[in-house]
């Protein structure tokens, strides 16, 4: 999960690209080209770069040590080169002898380190043929990648075309609105996205492209083929297409038009409304919005209860899973966020809306569940609203800062860990589902196989809630109580609507999930 920069509020990142892409677009028609290395631009990077990683990491961190590390990122193009400090200097070598020496900059200096690893560059490039041949990108990617080296796992640095794909994830951008299935010779058309382009000119599932202009695609690599198909929001493009049902080709001239990649998708089974959720971009919220009016809206049989699938979506946008949760509650705390620097420390409460018209619910979640999706589910957990079948969730608890370089890459930092309305905070834990569906009872049947209710239910979320995140084996004998599993088995679906239709056990569990809120029916206030 990742907060952006830009423009001010938390947001989070679920950067996946399947082999099923959605044409979603980019800024530019081509695909951006890898740069000449300019030591100006390479100066505002790593100052820009250095900065954040110092004021903004999780954990403080030594300014001199992040840009050491990032002067001996170099070594990632050339195996020759190394740096070392000394007697107050900085030395470069390459291949064992030295290249020259270079005075430390003062404690923390950024603006001094910056200057100095470019210095230091620009030296290695004039002996160096290695890095003198790469693109500025190559030369960024190991700076950077050196200067977070020390950092965990979800800090890292996304290079121009890895940003550019990132955020046509979270923003969507210039596109035909179709996904393309690439495992055949030539890219067949998946599914067309509602009130896009490609809709609106009839394109269907099963078409398969043959030309992009005038020029025939099984003479274009698929990354070629994805750029020629996106560019800038009301700008043209020609297409032509076969179709079993033709005997010949045709063509369509499409208009592109801004392009974000659904997210939500329900569907009817009885009286239980299924929604699934595959991410959270910044139209997640609004879409489940407008599903959740279409299922009251008078047609078809009446709804009696909701399934919320989160099974297998890793994360996305924190404001747009503050604004789901916020669907279905008409109070209390959402979550909040703890880091080190001082606008890192936010609290999100639910507005009042509850679109779901108190209709009891089932989160579905699994080990691949995590982030954004966790938030939601522990929300409506921890607020007595939800009751959460399925496995123990992924446990990634923590956000990430977006931060957009002067070069168009990204540096994605850990700045914040978030918590539960109880309190608990989710990293390394996950939520823990009230139906485990991982760990059945042995010889009982249907939803009572996945649970054991009353005391022990409780007594387990009571440990959960109040567990000291900095204890990883009792997290890790925790979380084996409701294994982790990837699958997202029918019988979770099962379960689910079981619990929902016998509203006693669907009372039981919520009250077994927090007594605290049970016992305070009428506190309409978020748990301090």
């Amino acid at each position: 999960m990742a907060r952006q920069q830009r423009p001010a509020r938390s947001r989070a990142l679920a950067p996946i690209l399947a082999a099923l892409l959605w044409l979603a677009g980019c800024a530019t028609s081509p695909p951006p080209a890898d740069r000449a290395y300019s030591a100006r631009v390479a100066e505002s990077v790593f100052a820009k770069a250095y900065s954040d990683i110092f004021d903004k990491y999780l954990q403080p961190l030594d300014l001199d040590e992040i840009a050491f590390d990032g002067i001996g990122g170099l070594v990632s193009i050339d195996a020759g080169y190394a740096a070392s400090r000394k007697d107050g200097m900085v030395r470069i070598a390459l291949a064992g002898s030295e290249l020259g020496r270079f005075p430390l900059p003062r404690s923390n200096d950024v603006e001094t380190w910056a200057q100095l690893t470019t210095r230091i560059i620009d030296l290695s490039r004039t002996r160096s043929a290695a890095i003198r041949a790469v693109t500025a990108e190559e030369i960024y990617k190991g700076v950077l990648g050196g200067a977070v080296s020390r950092l965990d796992r979800h800090s890292r640095y996304a290079g121009l075309r890895s940003a550019r794909d990132y955020r046509a994830q979270r923003e969507g951008f210039g596109g035909i609105g179709v996904q393309l299935n690439f495992d055949h010779e030539l890219p067949q058309i998946i599914s067309v996205v509602p009130d896009s382009p490609a809709q609106a000119t009839n394109i269907q599932p099963g078409d398969v492209i043959v030309a992009i202009g005038n020029e025939p695609v099984d003479d274009l690599g698929r990354r070629e083929v994805i750029w020629r198909l996106r560019g800038d929001v009301d700008t043209e493009v020609d297409v032509t297409l076969t179709r079993k049902s033709l005997a010949q080709p045709f063509a369509v001239r499409l208009r592109r038009a801004l392009i974000v990649s659904p997210t939500v998708h329900v569907r009817r089974e009885a009286s239980t409304a299924i929604i699934n959720i595959t991410g959270f971009n910044q139209r997640t919220a609004r879409n489940l919005t407008r599903t959740l009016k279409r299922l009251f809206a008078g047609n078809g049989p009446e709804i009696t209860g909701i399934v919320l699938d989160l099974r297998g979506n890793p994360g996305g946008l924190l404001d747009q899973a503050v604004a789901v949760a916020d669907s279905f509650l008409d109070h209390g705390r959402v979550v909040s966020t703890r880091g080190r620097h001082p606008d890192s420390f936010q609290i999100f409460n639910a507005g009042g809306r509850d679109l779901a018209r108190g209709l009891p619910v089932a989160v579905l979640i699994n080990g691949q569940s995590a982030s954004a999706s966790e938030i939601v589910a522990a929300a409506l957990q921890d607020q007595g609203r939800a009751v959460v079948v399925g496995s123990n969730s992924y446990g990634k608890g923590t956000i990430q800062s977006i931060t957009r370089l002067p070069n168009d890459g990204e540096l994605i930092l850990t700045w914040s860990r978030f918590h539960a309305p109880t309190g608990y905070a989710l990293q390394n834990l996950g939520v823990m589902p009230n139906f485990c569906t991982s760990a059945p009872r042995p010889g009982a049947g249907g939803a009572a196989a996945h649970t054991e209710m009353s005391l022990e239910t409780s007594i387990v979320l009571t440990a959960w809630r109040n567990h000291l995140g900095y204890d990883a084996k009792s997290a890790k004998d925790l979380r084996e109580r409701c294994p982790r599993r990837a699958e997202a088995p029918a019988a979770d679906i099962t379960v689910a609507r079981e619990v929902l239709a016998d509203r006693s056990l669907y009372a039981r569990a919520i009250g077994a999930s927090n007594p605290w809120i049970a016992r305070n029916k009428d506190d309409r206030g978020a748990r301090r």
